[in-house]
């Protein structure tokens, strides 16, 4: 009994410890990012596709977002490049509990791109839909799933 226990307690205290370590990750023009994530990603376009990205930022986000107040900061920056920033976070919106992905890109196009989240507890990844994000715009995406991680790939240019 003993045995079992410790091998028990030794596997909960493992995933708790590669839960807080967890980084995002950018390969084959796709980003993983875990929740609690702010970040900052540098991509190439090329012929409306991009490619090469590269995390330029990331630091970790330890309390819930407080929407009424984000939406009340918000500025407009005209600023042209090929960065877009993140924030893959839970949040509180008037005492609803969220889990929300925050986009600006800054770009002079729209774009979109494809996502799959991860729920607590589940290995698998399912498609979720997300809206065109415009150039410069404070773009939100939420759900009330407990979600521990999302998948972002096939960014391109929209019309």
């Amino acid at each position: 009994m003993k045995y079992s226990f410790y091998i028990f307690f030794t596997l909960l205290l493992s995933f708790k410890i590669q839960a807080q370590n967890e980084k995002s990750v950018a390969k084959n023009n796709e980003i993983t990012i875990p929740i609690g994530t702010e970040l900052k990603l540098n991509v190439k376009e090329n012929n409306g596709k991009f490619s090469n990205f590269k995390i330029i930022s990331e630091s970790k986000i330890t309390n819930p977002i407080d929407m009424m107040s984000t939406l009340e900061k918000i500025e407009k920056k005209e600023i042209v490049s090929d960065d877009i920033d993140f924030k893959f976070s839970q949040a509180d919106f008037m005492g609803s509990k969220l889990v929300i992905l925050t986009t600006v890109q800054n770009f002079t196009k729209p774009i979109i791109f494809k996502a799959k989240i991860r729920i607590k507890g589940n290995n698998e990844y399912v498609e979720t839909s997300i809206v065109q994000k415009a150039p410069h715009v404070f773009s939100v995406e939420q759900w009330q799933d407990p979600i521990d991680s999302i998948i972002l790939s096939d960014f391109k240019f929209t019309d």
